[in-house]
């Protein structure tokens, strides 16, 4: 009895650490296999397709610019390149001139916002089509 208690609970637990898997947690790329080079250009990659994606320029996306609809292709960058190439903050930071607790704040909204906004998760499943 006690054998099958400890089974369910055991059983319990993994399915919720299943239901906390989503498409944003899985890395697409992993850090280990790329070299601080490639890791970079990857990330400019990122960043100019989603500056094709919401029809900003570049120099918006890395400026000072706080117009909503740059904001929101900033932080989707930021989150997009924290979630496929597991950069650190710093670095993501640097690509911006921006702080690495901007980059957290950037990050925490994206997923903030795509737990209630449905056009912002439309937003992530077609930006990760097309990366």
């Amino acid at each position: 009895m006690q054998r099958r208690l400890k089974n369910l609970k055991t059983l319990s637990m993994n399915i919720n650490k299943i239901k906390e898997i989503n498409y944003w947690t899985i890395p697409s790329v992993r850090r280990s296999k790329l070299n601080p080079r490639q890791r970079e250009a990857i990330a400019n990659e990122i960043i100019s397709k989603v500056c094709i994606y919401y029809n900003i320029t570049n120099e918006d996306i890395r400026g000072k610019k706080r117009y909503r609809t740059i904001v929101m292709a900033r932080h989707m960058s930021m989150f997009l390149i924290r979630t496929r190439l597991k950069l650190k903050l710093k670095a993501i930071g640097d690509l911006f001139g921006r702080d690495h607790t901007t980059v957290m704040h950037g990050i925490k909204s994206i997923q903030d916002q795509s737990d209630v906004d449905l056009l912002v998760n439309t937003d992530i499943e077609n930006l990760i089509n097309i990366l």
